[in-house]
């Protein structure tokens, strides 16, 4: 048993140790190459050339749980597509209560196009929620891909920048009374834990929800477990460092060859780029399939190396067909 002990606590260092070469090879202007973990040896068939791609994975006290997400995660961030969340998900999760719902036309230029969201309790876990709905319609769509051409925006000076739409979709929720509510929820439950999520859009806009809260204080960190469901590019490489540095629960969820958690291009002029940590399901997501955590934030691994991609696998999650979601409640 010391042994076994011994050799986890060994292996844990040697991850550090390799990923802290391949910053470092990358911080002097190099590569880091994945084949022989070498700096700069060439020619190599796999290599990196950016810092948050260094091979990482969670530390042991956040490990990603399949249960959690499965039973507890999907529910909610479902329940985001009924304009009542409370009666899907009551019949899984029965100790959680609705707080307050908040929609917003979160299209500043273009035609009404509205976002919504919601917040819950619950006193038995301890938790409080957030919860984004995704894409509503093509109209919404659209607007979200032309919007793509009008760049990003500043989130904070040291937080880097988040793609135009998400951030003002956002924004739009939060000044719609989503601020005064979780800061009362805040107040009332201080010690709770904050669970955010969202599936598509709602992903993004869970991502900026989480960070914001963190930023500001209204949260600490270690409070907030972040879960999304194939979620898009939301911010620029800078945002992705800063939410790596603070965050040491967060998990975006990939189903197979699911063709929205690879736009906006990452390679575009606003360089957008994924936070970790990806978790891929190259499966159907039945309770017996297996996942892969992926140690790279978003290069050429997992996910990423499916080019085939498809609408067909954005569209359901752990065997649930999230537009259909609202009618089984």
């Amino acid at each position: 048993m010391q042994f076994l002990v011994f050799f986890l606590i060994f292996w844990q260092f040697f991850d550090f140790l390799e990923a802290s070469k391949c910053t470092d090879c990358i911080a002097s202007g190099k590569h880091w190459c994945v084949t022989v973990n070498e700096c700069g040896f060439s020619p190599c068939a796999t290599s990196i050339s950016k810092s948050l791609n260094c091979p990482e994975l969670p530390d042991k006290a956040h490990a990603y749980d399949d249960n959690f997400v499965r039973t507890k995660i999907v529910p909610l961030a479902a329940s985001a597509l009924n304009p009542n969340p409370e009666k899907c998900f009551k019949p899984r999760l029965p100790t959680m209560t609705l707080s307050k719902k908040f929609s917003a036309n979160c299209s500043e230029v273009g035609p009404q196009s509205n976002c919504f969201s919601f917040t819950s309790f619950d006193t038995t876990q301890k938790v409080l929620v957030m919860s984004f709905r995704g894409t509503d319609s093509p109209l919404q769509l659209t607007d979200e891909i032309l919007d793509f051409f009008t760049g990003k925006k500043q989130f904070f000076p040291d937080a880097g920048n988040i793609f135009t739409y998400f951030y003002d979709a956002f924004f739009f929720l939060w000044n719609a009374g989503l601020q005064q509510d979780i800061r009362q929820l805040k107040y009332k439950y201080p010690d709770y834990e904050l669970w955010v999520t969202g599936h598509s859009l709602g992903g993004a806009l869970a991502s900026v929800a989480a960070s914001y809260v963190v930023h500001t204080g209204i949260f600490t960190s270690d409070k907030v477990k972040l879960v999304t469901l194939g979620q898009p590019r939301t911010g620029d490489y800078d945002y992705a460092t800063w939410h790596d540095k603070n965050f040491p629960y967060s998990f975006r969820i990939v189903h197979r060859r699911d063709l929205v958690a690879h736009i906006p291009p990452q390679d575009g002029a606003d360089k957008l780029f994924h936070h970790r940590s990806e978790v891929w399901y190259n499966n159907n997501m039945s309770t017996t399939e297996p996942y892969h955590i992926c140690a790279e934030a978003d290069g050429f691994y997992c996910s990423s190396r499916e080019l085939d991609t498809n609408i067909a696998d954005h569209l359901t999650y752990f065997g649930v067909f999230i537009p259909g979601w609202q009618t089984k409640c």
